[in-house]
């Protein structure tokens, strides 16, 4: 006989949350600005890591530019991005994710 955690009240199956897992939803935030440049960088905003690399093989990072990648797990209560990765160069960026362990 199998056996799972179910919510009697909903008669559903008990989501990870409850359990003790934690569900964390990350965005991938990219700045993007031109080097000497007093404008504000272009920032720009991924749901997982395939939509990035698809992006960087259609435009990849050029010289006259400066980049910041990071890794948000959301925002504080003033509403700035709280940082799990960051890095200057997709590469890098991409290796510290898989560093982590995290599946993006």
């Amino acid at each position: 006989m199998h056996t799972r955690n179910v919510n009697v009240k909903t008669a559903a199956q008990e989501s990870s949350r409850k359990i003790g897992g934690k569900t964390v939803s990350y965005t991938i935030l990219v700045a993007e600005q031109k080097k000497n440049s007093a404008e504000e960088p272009d920032v720009l905003e991924f749901s997982s890591l395939a939509e990035l690399k698809k992006l960087r093989k259609r435009c990849p990072e050029t010289m006259s530019c400066t980049y910041f990648y990071a890794l948000s797990s959301g925002v504080d209560k003033q509403f700035r991005h709280l940082h799990v990765v960051e890095a200057n160069h997709f590469k890098q960026f991409g290796r510290e994710i898989e560093r982590m362990g995290i599946a993006i």
